[in-house]
């Protein structure tokens, strides 16, 4: 299926922002699709196919940016962090932990509504096992990468554990619009001076 938005992707005159935008904007529409269906239908009886006639999008434009329908769902690539998040959190100056909150921040901010997935979870329990493995398997490749500049394999394990922990507490808070990067940020600060207070 040839689709105007596969199309689109395909011109070679487009300026890199805007094939960004593009791209951006197709990403969208599947995880979109896939959140509408999966909740009308439940996550058996969702097809692949009925989520690209959805988005006008080919079969082989959804498997560009999501490995799975859960992976659409959950507007997780296969590869979350990219080459390019790999390079910026290797060349970043500071701590460990604040490199890991840029990239942290950074993939969750094109995550999903998460106050609508939670109701979809509520709603399709067996959602819960295939979304906890993703979350896990995305929490080892942060330790992996963290391993890159951490001194040893426990510092990475600790430092990943505490920016999620910072993440578990911040995405409660929806009001504010700073970026989730600077948000983590803080919220690590808190934690830290929670320990400083003397509260184990």
């Amino acid at each position: 299926m040839s689709t105007v938005a596969d199309d689109r992707l395909a011109e070679p005159g487009l300026e890199p922002g805007l094939r960004e935008r593009k791209k951006q904007q197709t990403r969208s529409a599947i995880h979109e699709a896939a959140l509408q269906l999966i909740d009308e239908r439940g996550p058996e009886a969702t097809t692949v196919d009925q989520i690209c006639q959805a988005a006008d999008v080919s079969s082989r434009t959804f498997f560009n940016y999501f490995p799975s329908k859960a992976a659409a769902l959950l507007q997780l690539p296969e590869t979350p962090v990219t080459p390019e998040a790999r390079e910026r959190f290797l060349a970043a100056s500071g701590g460990l932990v604040w490199a890991l909150c840029d990239v942290v921040g950074g993939i969750s901010e094109i995550g999903p509504d998460r106050i609508r997935l939670k109701k979809l979870l509520s709603r399709h329990p067996e959602l819960v096992s295939p979304a906890s493995s993703m979350m896990l398997e995305l929490r080892t490749q942060f330790v992996a990468l963290a391993a890159e500049r951490a001194s040893s394999q426990e510092q990475a394990e600790l430092a990943v554990a505490l920016v999620m922990a910072a993440f578990g507490c911040t995405i409660h808070d929806e009001g504010r619009d700073a970026p989730l990067a600077a948000r983590l940020r803080n919220t690590v600060e808190q934690l830290h001076g929670a320990f400083d207070e003397q509260l184990v």
